[in-house]
């Protein structure tokens, strides 16, 4: 994703950049006391540069302003996330957030991110201690895990020598080197350094397919949705065109969204009956950002569908893996999808992010913050937008993706996959010899990031 300012529902992710005010060394107070005006001045407040920055970017973009409590009323001695999270209306937004440090959240974004490049779900391997068990659930290529030879499925026992504190442990990720004592898949247990290093995200994990009792069934497992893939996923979605396929799988359960205008592109290459002539999505700003679209004359009628060559054709269905890790893009295709075509969610229910999201950071570098607060709702051609709620989307087949070993993205014994295939064919697929399966109780529906992660406000 390239660093430039948001066009109206063009980007789910979007940059403004913004210059902070002068400062103000006083807040005068004016009282009257019998008719005569005394001037009082109280002391600047703690955060009062930062706070007031936030305020006016919040009143700017944010798509709930009208709810937010009046400046005046605000508590600028908050520190900047507090006082942030002090202006979000809660009932409706699970999912705006501020970091303190921008690089993490840009980097994230835009598919390059500083990381180890660990993605896990955490379980206790004895319930009567706090210490959890990290279970490997995708490494992604180029990482510093995958280059070590760290494989989804290794199961993290410990890092730094000690046993591993749920809450120890964003303090543990943010340090550049760690110990990592891990058992694999073999059940041989290694201990290896990982160093932290920037990596290019390849969200075009596994795209292959699969003939089962004579169907040919494509399988797309996608991580992320950036800005600069387009081609190779026209590629990919080419391929698979010329398989004539029978089923299409696509696998979102690692993706948390990204570049709207690539989730357009991954909708337009699967709908049936493609009609680039008819709304996909559409959204509403808040007063301040609908009075500018006017004024700049910018689009406010929605997106239509993409003219796509490598369109799948007439499939009458589409089945998605999701998880809680399932957000934002991801769910837009879901709901665009599903106003043209069955669409079947196997695994567990989606994150619920419906809206859009606008990246704030100041041009002047005095702030090293970042805000990300809802922009824009979104919904499909109908006006609808179920997942809008904590719940988000609920899958059709809930499918817990609790089994070790996890077996290796497109495996056909993978626990989403394997289900769906068997609602595919109608029939049973036999487990794999000699893998003894054991379920566990992971401590929550996501897959966890070790940097950045879009689902925790700080």
């Amino acid at each position: 994703m390239t660093f430039i300012r948001y066009t109206l529902l063009f980007f789910m992710l979007s940059v403004g950049f913004f210059s902070c005010k002068k400062s103000i060394l006083v807040d005068p107070i004016i009282e009257k006391k019998d008719s005569v005006i005394v001037v009082i001045n109280k002391p600047k407040e703690k955060f009062y540069d930062e706070n007031t920055w936030i305020y006016s970017q919040m009143k700017k973009n944010y798509l709930w302003e009208s709810k937010m409590p009046a400046e005046k009323d605000t508590d600028k001695n908050l520190e900047p996330v507090l006082y942030y999270k002090s202006l979000i209306y809660n009932e409706k937004d699970w999912f705006s957030y501020m970091k303190s440090d921008k690089d993490d959240v840009l980097n994230f974004w835009y598919g390059a991110p500083y990381a180890f490049g660990l993605r896990y779900k955490a379980f206790k391997s004895d319930p009567a201690k706090e210490a959890v068990f990290l279970a490997v659930s995708y490494v992604p290529i180029y990482s510093a895990a995958q280059k070590a030879g760290i494989k989804r499925g290794d199961i993290i026992e410990k890092i730094n020598g000690a046993d591993i504190l749920p809450l120890n442990l964003p303090s543990i990720f943010s340090t550049s080197i760690i110990s990592v004592s891990y058992r694999d898949t073999s059940n041989t247990l290694r201990t290896i350094n990982l160093t932290k290093t920037p990596f290019p995200v390849k969200p075009i994990e596994v795209a292959k397919v699969i003939e089962l009792e004579k169907k040919k069934i494509g399988y797309f497992a996608f991580t992320q949705f950036l800005s600069n893939i387009d081609d190779d996923l026209r590629k990919v979605f080419g391929d698979f065109k010329k398989e004539k396929l029978d089923e299409f799988i696509l696998d979102l359960r690692f993706n948390p969204g990204g570049f709207t205008p690539n989730a357009e592109v991954v909708a337009s290459l699967i709908v049936k009956n493609l009609n680039p002539n008819e709304k996909m999505f559409s959204g509403l700003v808040n007063a301040y950002q609908s009075d500018l679209a006017i004024k700049l004359n910018k689009n406010v009628d929605g997106r239509k569908w993409i003219n796509e060559a490598n369109n799948l054709g007439n499939l009458n269905r589409v089945y998605i893996l999701t998880s809680k890790t399932s957000s934002s893009s991801s769910e837009l295709v879901i709901n665009c999808l599903k106003t043209k075509m069955e669409v079947v969610l196997v695994g567990d229910n989606t994150f619920g992010k419906a809206v859009i999201s606008t990246i704030l950071i100041d041009s002047t570098n005095k702030f090293p913050f970042v805000l990300m607060p809802a922009f824009s709702t979104l919904e499909n051609a109908k006006g609808e937008a179920f997942y809008a709620r904590k719940e988000g989307f609920q899958p059709d087949y809930k499918v817990e993706d609790n089994v070790l070993p996890y077996f290796q993205l497109g495996d056909i014994n993978e626990t989403l996959l394997k289900k769906t295939l068997e609602i595919i064919s109608g029939k049973k697929i036999q487990d794999k010899l000699g893998v003894k399966l054991t379920p566990v109780n992971f401590t929550d529906s996501y897959h966890h990031y070790d940097s950045h992660s879009p689902f925790i406000s700080n």
